[in-house]
Parts: C-alpha cells; structure tokens; sequence
C-alpha cells in the first residue's frame, strides 16, 4: 500500500519506505528516510523533501519534477530514468548511485557532491553543477547541453559520445577523463584543466577559450577536431595509418594531391616510429604534423 497525505506537516517531506513481501509502505512526517525499499514509479513531484536520505533504495521511474530535495543523500540507490526536472537539487550527496536515462533538465546541483555513479544517457540540458565535485562518474553518451559546470571536479569521468555543446567549463578539472568521440560545439573552455585526458575523436573545432597549454597535457588522435593552430599529442596506440585510402571517382588532379600526401603521411609516421617516447618536443611536432596532413586528405577525398 502506497500512502502520501494531501496535506504535509512541518517543513520537509518524510517518506519511509520499507521492504514487504509484496509492495512498499510509505509512511509521510517531518523528513524523509528510504532505507533498502522501492517506490518505483512514484510521482514524487512538487514536494519538499530537504534532507531526503535514499539508501540503497530502488526510485526507477519515480518522478521528482520540480522537488527540492537539496541537502539529501543517494548512496546506492537506482534512480534510472527518473525525472528531476527544475528540481532543487543543492549540496546533495551520494556514492554508486545509478542515474541511467535520468532527466535533470534545468535541475540545479550547484556545490552537489556525486562520485562513482552511472548517468549513462541522462538528460542534464541546462542544469547547474557549479562547484559540484563528480570525479570517476559515467556520463557516456549523456547530454549535457548548455549545463553550467565552472570550477566543477570531473576527474577520471566518462564522456564518451557526451554532447557537450555550449557547456561552461571554466576552471573545471577533466583530468584523467575519457572525452572520446564527445561533441563539444561551443563549449566554454578557459582554463579547464585537462591533464591525461583522452580527447581521441572529439570534436573541439569551436570550443571557446582554448590554449595549448591545455591541449599538451592531454592527448588525442589524428581525428581529434581542434580550434585552427592548436594541436594535442596523439594517445599512445593511437597513430593512425591512413594512407592508403582508395581514390577511386577523384578528379585526376586530386588524385596526384592525394598520392603525394599519402607519400608524405607515410614519411611522417615512418620517423614516429622511430622516435624515442621520451623525445616528447619532436613527437609533438610530428603528430601536428600527421594530423594536418590526414585531415587535408580527408578533405581531398569527401
């Protein structure tokens, strides 16, 4: 049996919830407590619910739309394809939350504090993790769309295939981060810190407030797009042979381009090979160099 009274006494919302046999007792006073029990599925939205401590508890689906559940924790709960949007989400905390398809549209998570947790495809176009600290997350395919993210902790997160366009990452810490194949459009950049992150495949062509100095800490590959005069040293393994693309249907012309381009990408990655690692100055300049050059033979061959 599932009981929520119309009316709530005191400030915040309590909800405990409690494993049956066969459903959840919910039971409503001053705060809310969620201990090893499920309410999924739940319409939870428009409450007041500071200080909401969810503990392994099992929320899938649940709806929280335009909730204040700030100052609350989430440590192990499953809280896949819930709905959080507008909702006041403020220095809340948890560890090994499970976040998949969640919907944190226009949610506000400033100075919240989530790590090691799952948000693989979840929805945070527009949210507000300003100051927030979420190192080791998942974000893999994610959207992350006009998020505010300044002086924000990711390190050792994954954004792979993230949509990233027009996010605010000033002063946010990428280290050691999985960016591959991410989508950044006209993401903020200044001063971000990106040491070891892997940038392999993304597209960076637009990103604002860019230096070097960050690129050189990171690496990439060959197909990393980046800001015209930038370049990032390739990941290890990661040098790609490109040069024997077939040239079929190009125009005479472009195909003597091509060949001659194919000649000098072989060089280049003849005297990579055989470039000490430790030799970081010359391997950086024949990495520019190789990914100037493949990507003028892309253009050639489109």
């Amino acid at each position: 049996m599932t009981y929520i009274p119309h009316t709530l006494m005191g400030s915040a919302l309590l909800l405990t919830v409690f494993a049956v046999p066969a459903q959840a007792q919910i039971r409503v006073d001053a705060r809310m407590h969620a201990s090893s029990g499920s309410c999924a599925q739940c319409d939870l939205s428009n409450k007041r619910m500071n200080g909401v401590k969810l503990k392994n508890a099992d929320f899938t689906g649940s709806i929280f739309n335009n909730s204040n559940l700030s100052g609350g924790q989430f440590d192990g709960s499953n809280l896949t394809g819930a709905h959080f949007k507008k909702a006041l989400l403020y220095r809340i905390e948890g560890q090994k939350v499970m976040m998949d398809d969640a919907v944190l549209e226009d949610a506000t998570l400033t100075e919240a504090h989530v790590t090691d947790s799952v948000l693989r495809k979840a929805n945070l176009r527009r949210a507000d993790l300003s100051r927030g600290k979420f190192q080791h997350n998942d974000f893999s395919g994610a959207n992350l769309e006009s998020v505010k993210a300044p002086d924000v902790n990711f390190e050792g997160s994954n954004f792979e295939g993230a949509q990233l366009n027009h996010m605010n990452l000033e002063k946010a810490i990428l280290d050691g981060s999985t960016l591959k194949g991410a989508t950044f459009g006209y993401a903020y950049m200044t001063e971000a810190s990106l040491k070891g992150a892997n940038l392999s495949d993304a597209k960076m062509s637009n990103v604002q407030g860019l230096n070097q100095a960050q690129l050189d800490a990171a690496c990439g590959n060959a197909k990393t797009e980046l800001p015209k005069q930038l370049s990032v040293p390739y990941c290890e393994g990661t040098l790609e042979k490109v040069a024997d693309h077939s040239h079929d249907r190009m125009d005479p012309d472009l195909i003597q381009a091509a060949v001659r381009l194919d000649r000098a990408i072989k060089d280049v990655e003849f005297i990579l090979d055989a470039t000490p690692k430790e030799n970081r100055p010359m391997r950086k300049k024949l990495e520019s160099i190789h990914a100037d050059l493949t990507n003028s033979k892309r253009v050639i061959e489109r």
